[in-house]
């Protein structure tokens, strides 16, 4: 279990609960900034993808729970 979770931690998780038979990670969820400014220069299409990259971004983090079998 810990090989799993330091392959999660290079990847930017970081550890919210542990025990022994259980461990919870999460990592915030990066907005792309780049793309959102291409994105406002294309008309229709590019607003629709910058609204739906919005919503996604904002829901957060994205969590992963590693359990013992």
């Amino acid at each position: 279990m810990k090989q799993m979770v330091a392959q999660y931690a290079a990847k930017n998780f970081s550890t919210i609960h542990s025990d022994d038979s259980s461990v919870t990670l999460s990592r915030r969820k990066k907005f792309n900034w780049v793309l959102a400014v291409i994105c406002l220069f294309i008309p229709i299409i590019g607003w629709i993808a910058l609204i739906a990259m919005l919503f996604a971004s904002g829901r957060g983090s994205e969590v992963v729970e590693i359990k013992l079998a």
